[in-house]
């Protein structure tokens, strides 16, 4: 986004209305050119780049020079796209439509090509797409030359690196031995490593790992015996209460660890819900002959977010376990976090323990810190609140909380913090006696400790308070971490702070694991920052100029009301748009779909609003604009408390068809803002359109930070009403603006019929 709004302050010093047709495109054409060479010699400058290895992490130099690397590229399509929007403002209409348009259609290509050419060599495709547009729009011998050497060169990079086993453009961490495997697809990188000749690692994205155990089929081609081996592990103490156990649910397959107590003990049906679908392909295919779990017949493998997967299962289980299902791949990109976030909540919780049987468990295993424990105590607030939900008011018979250690000594994070395993076995029937002394016995095995449960006195006071009904509101308030049971509204259980601590950004006394998810918050605080910065600078240099060379003092006024309306409708729509998306990755699971789903939907339905706007306002009337947009924001910040109610949709299919409707009518009726606006500002001066381009990019760049930050401490429904308050302020300069080209009589076509539209 910012190589978007430099490229429309560089645009602006020319006047694209000006100089013939072929000058015109020949422009665009070396634009054109210029972005897809400049995309290539990034993409290989990223990947020849050694990276920091995984222990380690990278430089603020490396970090700044990932940032900008792609950043020239960008500059040149900015410029493009200023460029065009400003050579006929009556085309305005189209161009964005087509836009637009195509935008939403590669969200569907997307990712099917990040699992078809494996990684960054997906840049390529759109270094092609960009030189077959300068090719197409060459008008002179040295900018076909240009356009067809980049037709080859992008195409000759993709077919090398297929032809090598998408080995050609990787990015190696330094030092790092030689993977067995590396696997892209649309949610992660994995890579394998062969640890010895019975455990494989596998290494999400950059730090996240999980193993693979050595369980080959046996000669015969029978499956192997359980090993009394494959019960052993700090996070399942709930098969040691002896329970009835036929049918379980494993949230988070990974390598396949978490499969294995089940079988041991018996179950007759184990459903491993896996987000990863690369997971479950190293399973069944490429580590089949490896490991044999794929191959039983108890064992069944879905793909699928396990919050929404096991809400559609129509299955009750006797144990539903989640392991450290928290993966830091999620901290690294961004926008997949919530598809983890969604299985601490409350409402997340209510379907687990709605799809438990009579005497079913829910376990889960986080980190316990004694020294910091808000994540154990958020944990314990989270089970207390969901049981009152499901109509058990007093929790603290059917809660048991245990710690147990992978390692000797536990794991240190820090000099003085040592952290173990915590895990929590929730169940609506009481637990027993025998079932607490079996529990007993199982920490005294593996040298744990119960912490929390009937009849078990707790050395931590909080646990008893936050356990107790009648304290437990008090204990949440008086926390100086934020322990509040998260809710899909604010699906942050990770986020251990409290929004005062926003403004403390130097805070230590966090404990290692909040502090390492606050460090993403002091990164994005600073992202803030920079961004308000930038929309500051763009204002300056865009507000305080003329629009135009021969500007009147009539058309500064409309011109400068203009770039507030810009500056609104650029805010709101990212915050329209990041807001919804927050809210429906938890109803729609899959992380990368859902944000497909939301950008195409909304994309294709910007396009359309804006084909349709020269015809529904032809006098592009801001009071009938701005009324349009208000009222249906508001329609939709008032609907959004009953979107579970697409949950009741059992089709997955229907459930998509339905959400992506709603979307192409709410980016439909944000469609008319935008052709509307440069109808108006266009007469002011011959570089006013390039400028509002700028605008309305920065404000989109800040918006996208402050989406966070609001959903961080405000929640999601609140995104949209800033979303929607940004409208109301761009409706009011808009109004403002065409009141006072009417009282000024400026110079304009608005009123007149539009002129024909190029061809598509």
């Amino acid at each position: 986004m910012s190589g978007l709004v430099i490229g429309g302050i560089l645009a602006a010093r020319t006047d694209p209305r000006e100089g013939s047709e072929e000058v015109f495109e020949r422009s665009l054409s070396v634009l054109s050119a210029q972005f897809s060479a400049l995309i290539i010699v990034a993409l290989v400058a990223i990947t020849t780049f050694t990276q920091p290895d995984i222990g380690g992490a990278p430089s603020l130099v490396m970090v700044a020079l990932y940032g900008l690397i792609f950043l020239p590229g960008l500059i040149a399509a900015g410029s493009f796209l200023a460029m065009a929007f400003a050579r006929n403002k009556e085309w305005i209409g189209t161009l964005y439509a087509w836009d637009l348009v195509a935008a939403a259609v590669a969200c569907l290509p997307a990712i099917a090509l990040l699992r078809l050419l494996q990684g960054p060599v997906v840049l390529l495709a759109p270094a092609l797409i960009a030189a077959a547009g300068a090719l197409i729009l060459a008008r002179g011998r040295r900018e076909q030359i240009a356009g067809v050497a980049l037709v080859a060169l992008s195409v000759a990079m993709i077919a090398v690196s297929a032809a090598g086993g998408h080995t050609l453009f990787r990015i190696t961490p330094e030092g790092l031995r030689k993977p067995i495997l590396e696997r892209w697809n649309e949610h992660s990188r994995i890579i394998a490593f062969k640890d010895d000749s019975a455990t494989r690692e596998l290494i999400i994205d950059r730090a996240a790992a999980t193993y693979m155990r050595s369980m080959p089929l046996k000669p015969d081609g029978s499956l192997p015996e359980p090993d009394p081996a494959w019960r052993k592990g700090a996070q399942f103490p709930v098969y040691a209460v002896e329970r009835q156990l036929d049918n379980v649910a494993i949230i988070g397959v990974g390598g396949g660890q978490d499969l294995l107590p089940p079988v041991w003990h018996g179950a007759k049906r184990i459903d491993g819900y896996e987000l990863n679908k690369t997971f479950i392909d190293l399973i069944q295919t490429d580590f089949k002959d490896f490991n044999s779990l794929g191959a039983r017949p108890e064992v069944h493998l879905i793909h699928s977010e396990a919050r929404v997967g096991i809400a559609h299962s129509g299955r009750q289980y006797d144990v539903i376990q989640a392991s450290m299902i928290d993966t830091w791949a999620a901290t690294a990109s961004g926008g997949f976090v919530l598809s983890e976030n969604g299985l601490y909540t409350r409402e997340g919780w209510q379907v687990f323990l709605s799809h438990l049987t009579d005497n079913g468990i829910l376990t889960m295993t986080r980190w316990h810190i004694a020294d910091a424990p808000a994540e154990t105590h958020r944990l314990l607030a989270l089970a207390a609140e969901s049981l009152a939900d499901a109509g058990v008011p007093d929790p603290r018979g059917h809660i048991v909380f245990l710690r147990s250690t992978k390692l000797e000594e536990g794991i240190a994070f820090t000099r003085r913090e040592v952290s173990t395993y915590g895990t929590i076995l929730v169940s609506k029937t009481p637990f027993d006696e025998p079932e607490i002394n079996r529990l007993r016995v199982w920490c005294d095995t593996i040298g744990g400790e119960l912490l929390a449960g009937p009849g078990v006195p707790s050395s931590d006071p909080v646990f008893d308070q936050i356990l107790n009904p009648a304290t437990r509101q008090q204990a949440i308030d008086d926390s100086v971490f934020n322990i509040a049971p998260p809710t899909d509204m604010q699906p942050y259980f990770f986020l251990q702070i409290r929004p005062s601590d926003l403004v403390n950004l130097r805070r230590t006394d966090f404990g290692h694991i909040t502090d390492i998810t606050f460090n993403g918050v002091r990164v994005m605080m600073i992202l803030g920052a920079c961004a308000l910065l930038l929309v500051i600078a763009v204002l300056m240099l865009t507000v305080f100029t003329l629009p135009g060379s021969h500007a009147t003092p009539e058309g500064r006024r409309v011109y400068r009301w203009m770039s507030l309306y810009f500056l609104g409708i650029g805010f709101g729509y990212i915050l329209i748009q990041l807001g919804l998306h927050q809210r429906l990755i938890i109803i729609l699971g899959h992380p990368t779909l859902a944000l497909s789903v939301v950008l195409f939907s909304m994309l294709l339905g910007t396009g359309l609003g804006a084909a349709l706007s020269g015809r529904l306002f032809p006098s592009a009337d801001m009071r009938r604009v701005a009324a349009v947009l208000v009222g249906t924001l508001a329609l939709l910040w008032i609907a959004i408390p009953f979107f579970p109610s697409f949950d009741n949709i059992g089709s997955y299919g229907l459930r998509l068809a339905a959400i992506g409707a709603m979307l192409v009518v709410i980016g439909g009726v944000l469609g008319f803002a935008f052709p509307a606006g440069v109808r108006h500002v266009a007469p002011t001066g011959e570089w006013a359109v390039q400028k509002m381009w700028a605008i309305n990019g920065a404000a989109s760049i800040a918006a996208s930070v402050s989406a966070a930050i609001i959903g961080l401490t405000m929640g999601t429904r609140n995104v949209v009403l800033f979303g929607v308050l940004s409208y109301v302020v761009a409706g009011i300069a808009g109004i403002v603006a065409q009141t006072v080209a009417e009282r000024g009589n400026l110079e304009t076509d608005i009123a007149a019929e539009p002129a024909p539209e190029p061809a598509a």
